[in-house]
């Protein structure tokens, strides 16, 4: 049982969340349910699992700004904020089977000023896990996509020049 306060917002945010969770038939309820408690740590929902099975999940005011800020056309890094020394390094390996979802979700890292180190492989020096965990719902492909923090390596001058930082 799924209960959200905004029909066309909540369904779309719940049939979003669920479809990350089906993969060849098989619903992984464990992963949902940390991943539930995750968002609920964040002030985004509330859920509660009654005894009987079901799930009962609210999106907070909160959780509700959030889903309405994110436009996936107007999307944009907060470059404004000062670097934390901090590198976003986003690898990827989607199935040839998403391949339209792959090119767009490469196309959009570009788009979002990553630097791309391989085919699947970008970085970034700003913080990008909201942005990345969005993409990765919309296109359907989150469990095909890591995201790193690397505090330095080899090489890092050039990016750093790269960005201007």
């Amino acid at each position: 049982m799924i209960s959200l306060a905004s029909p066309t917002a909540g369904h779309k945010i719940a049939s979003i969340l669920l479809a990350s969770y089906f993969r060849n038939r098989r619903f992984e309820k464990d992963r949902f349910l940390r991943d539930l408690k995750n968002l609920q740590k964040r002030e985004l929902l509330s859920f509660r699992e009654f005894e009987n099975g079901h799930v009962e999940i609210k999106l907070s005011a909160r959780g509700k700004e959030k889903a309405l800020f994110y436009n996936i056309d107007d999307l944009k890094l907060d470059t404004k904020k000062p670097w934390d020394k901090k590198w976003r390094l986003v690898i990827f390996d989607i199935p040839h089977s998403f391949k339209k979802a792959r090119d767009a979700f490469r196309e959009k890292l570009k788009d979002l000023h990553f630097y791309q180190l391989q085919r699947s492989v970008f970085l970034s020096p700003y913080q990008c896990s909201e942005e990345i965990e969005f993409l990765g719902a919309i296109f359907k492909v989150r469990h095909c996509v890591l995201l790193l923090e690397v505090s330095r390596f080899e090489g890092e001058e050039k990016l750093r020049h790269h960005f201007g930082i």
